[in-house]
């Protein structure tokens, strides 16, 4: 099946655009001038209801509606296209937007390592054990989330993307730092890379002989946007992308495809089903992970059945991360304590084997932050998040739970007031 893309010049060619106001239009193009926009043949015809366009999951998954832009900043762009104003002017004001949209939230800027006093700009290490790295020819996708927290490596313009191509110094790298057993490859989709490319990266891994490398990673919203990728009936590169999986198996390093799911409508189809049993059969792993997101999945039912339907199809339930803040979050942010509920509700009526993730957590500057629980104060009635760090920048930081001031409308570890150390140790 060939791949067609659709991005905010095109996409009014879509069939189905044709029954939505033009009113609509227009706000997917004045939102599309500052947040990218890309979808695909498949998302159009298999994932999304159009007949219930405005509350259908993967359409606010896929195209961006007014309401994620802050009212001034979507007036400010929606009054520079009707005044026809050159793209460049455009341009300039989209780009004084994004910049006050929290490109990289978290610090991630700092995570960026060096290899004998020089920069690694396609990497990323801030915890102990795993790095990340950004293939210069993966920093795309089959199609674009609305929420998606890293939207800055799809804005050229900017220059703010991770990215490199130089697998050799990471190799060396890892050989640098024995604490190092896991390589993530991200960006991005690494699978929108062809395998051919892939392969010359994992042979220079192979050929690198790193000991301490026991796990490589893809995170990948392709088993959604285009599961094509993994059927060799309608994709020429697919076996040869499947026997990749294999060939790092049998090598004895375990892989696992970080797959993102945000709705269980993503997993509706035959397409998706045969697309993961292929990548089973090489051997490898499948965990899930999905931000909480309003407008789409902040419900307990969708998780608990999103999370036993990826069971039952041989997926492992990985973690459900709190909406980062950037971008359009406020669209799609949820209240800590909000989350927390949900996920509660969720694992409670689970299956034991979907029982696995990990959640509500915030990947935050320190780490990902995990809220444990609400606990009340029977002397007084306060009430207190308990809190800790599943991982941490210091390692020795991580498992250690706190307490901080309950807040029900924030949604973010940084508006919470810590509780005082002699408070938290009587």
């Amino acid at each position: 099946m060939k791949i067609i893309s659709y991005n905010a010049k095109n996409f009014r060619q879509i069939e189905y655009m044709k029954m939505l106001p033009e009113s609509v239009k227009q706000e997917i193009e004045i939102v599309a001038k500052v947040l990218p926009f890309k979808a695909n043949n498949y998302v159009i015809d298999y994932l999304i209801d159009w007949s219930n366009y405005e509350t259908d999951p993967c359409y606010i998954l896929t195209f961006p509606n007014r309401h994620m832009l802050p009212e001034e900043d979507y007036n400010k762009v929606k009054w520079a296209v009707e005044k026809g104003l050159p793209e460049h002017e455009i341009t300039k004001i989209a780009n004084e937007i994004r910049l006050s949209l929290n490109p990289h939230p978290a610090q991630q800027q700092s995570n960026i390592p060096q290899l004998n006093g020089t920069p690694l700009p396609g990497v990323q290490h801030k915890y102990r054990d795993i790095a990340l790295f950004f293939p210069t020819q993966g920093q795309t996708c089959h199609a674009n989330c609305t929420f998606c927290f890293r939207w800055p490596q799809f804005v050229k313009d900017l220059d703010l993307q991770f990215s490199m191509k130089e697998i050799d110094q990471v190799c060396e790298y890892f050989k640098q730092h024995e604490h190092l057993h896991e390589l993530l490859f991200t960006g991005g989709d690494p699978m929108i890379m062809s395998p051919r490319t892939i392969s010359k990266y994992i042979d220079t891994i192979f050929k690198a002989d790193l000991k301490n490398l026991t796990t490589i990673r893809f995170g990948t919203k392709s088993l959604t946007w285009w599961p094509f990728v993994f059927l060799p009936q309608y994709n020429d590169e697919a076996q040869e992308m499947l026997d990749l999986f294999k060939r790092i198996v049998d090598k004895g390093i375990h892989l696992s495809i970080m797959a993102h799911f945000n709705h269980y409508q993503e997993m509706s189809n035959s397409a998706v089903a045969e697309a993961i049993e292929n990548i089973r059969a090489t051997g490898a792993e499948i965990r899930t992970q999905s931000p909480l997101l309003n407008n789409i999945n902040a419900s307990a039912d969708i998780w608990a059945k999103m999370w036993d339907q990826q069971v039952n199809m041989g997926m492992v339930p990985y973690y459900m991360f709190i909406e980062r803040e950037t971008g359009p979050y406020e669209y799609f942010q949820v209240p800590l304590a909000k989350a927390y509920e949900i996920y509660t509700d969720a694992i409670r009526v689970t299956s034991s084997l979907a029982k696995t993730v990990t959640a509500p957590s915030m990947s935050a500057a320190k780490g990902k932050a995990q809220v444990m629980g609400i606990i009340e104060n029977p002397l007084n009635g306060e009430k207190y998040f308990q809190i800790q760090y599943i991982r941490h920048r210091d390692y020795n930081q991580s498992y250690k739970p706190f307490l901080m001031h309950y807040d029900e409308k924030a949604t973010w570890i940084d508006q919470l007031k810590p509780v005082e150390l002699q408070l938290q140790n009587q």
